[in-house]
C-alpha cells in the first residue's frame, strides 16, 4: 500500500518520518500541518500525498511505524527468567521508562493519539494497541508461579486485576503529563518509586506471606 514510500532510500525515509513524528507529537492530529511536514522534510505536498494518499493515511502509517519501533526497543530488554508475576511487571515498568527516556517524541505522539484524535480514529488506534497486546501478552504471562497466591485468590482474576489497575494508572499518567511530556524524564525516579510501591501493595493483597517469605 505504501510501496512508493518504502522504496525510498533510507536517509530520505528517515527525514520524512522524523518530520511527521515531530509535527504529530507536538500538535496532535487535528492541528498538525502537512505544510510544516513538507517544509521540514524538504519535499512537495504532491509527493507527500503520492506516498500516503491522505493526512489520515499518513497518520496511521506513522502510528504503525512507531508501534513497530517500540516493539523493537522492548525486544532489546529481555525479561529475566523470574516466574514471579510482580517482578515481571516491575521489570516491564523499568523498561517502559527507559524507552520513554530514549524516545520522548514517540511517547508524546502516543499520548496525543489516544487523547486528542477524532473519536473514529482513536477507536482504530486503540484496536491497534489491543492487537499488539493480544500478540505479546501471552508470552509475558507464560510459566508464572501461581503457588505464591494466597488461598482464595484465583490467579487468572489476580492477573486481570493487576492489568486493570496498571491500565488505569497509565491513563492517570497520560492525563497528568499531557503537554508536559518532558517532565516524565525529570520525574523518572519518582514515577519508578511510585510504580514499585503500587506493585508491593498489590502483592501484599494477593500473595501468601508465608510462601512469599
Amino acid at each position: 500500500m505504501y510501496s512508493n514510500f518504502e522504496n525510498l532510500n533510507q536517509e530520505k525515509k528517515e527525514k520524512i518520518l522524523r518530520a511527521c513524528i515531530q509535527e504529530f507529537s507536538e500538535k496532535g492530529y487535528d492541528k498538525a500541518s502537512t505544510n510544516s511536514i513538507i517544509r521540514e522534510a524538504g519535499i512537495s505536498k504532491g509527493i507527500l500525498f503520492h506516498y500516503f494518499k491522505s493526512k489520515q493515511g499518513l497518520f496511521f502509517y506513522i502510528i504503525d511505524y512507531c508501534i513497530q519501533k517500540m516493539i523493537e526497543e522492548y525486544q532489546k530488554y529481555p525479561l529475566t527468567e523470574t516466574k514471579d508475576i510482580f517482578r515481571r511487571f516491575s521489570e516491564l515498568g523499568v523498561i517502559k521508562l527507559k524507552i520513554a527516556q530514549d524516545y520522548p517524541q514517540i511517547v508524546r505522539l502516543f499520548m496525543e493519539a489516544l487523547s486528542s484524535s477524532p473519536s473514529d480514529m482513536r477507536s482504530e488506534i486503540e484496536k491497534k494497541y489491543l492487537q499488539i497486546s493480544k500478540e505479546f501478552m501471552p508470552s509475558f504471562f507464560a510459566d508464572i508461579d501461581c503457588t505464591k497466591f494466597r488461598k482464595g485468590v484465583e490467579p487468572g482474576k489476580a492477573v486481570k486485576t493487576i492489568m486493570l489497575f496498571l491500565g488505569a494508572l497509565g491513563e492517570d499518567y497520560l492525563k497528568n503529563y499531557k503537554g508536559k511530556e518532558k517532565e516524565i524524564l525529570q520525574d523518572y525516579d519518582k514515577i519508578l518509586t511510585d510504580y514499585m510501591d503500587y506493585m508491593e501493595i498489590l502483592k501484599y493483597g494477593m500473595y501468601d506471606r508465608e510462601i512469599e517469605e
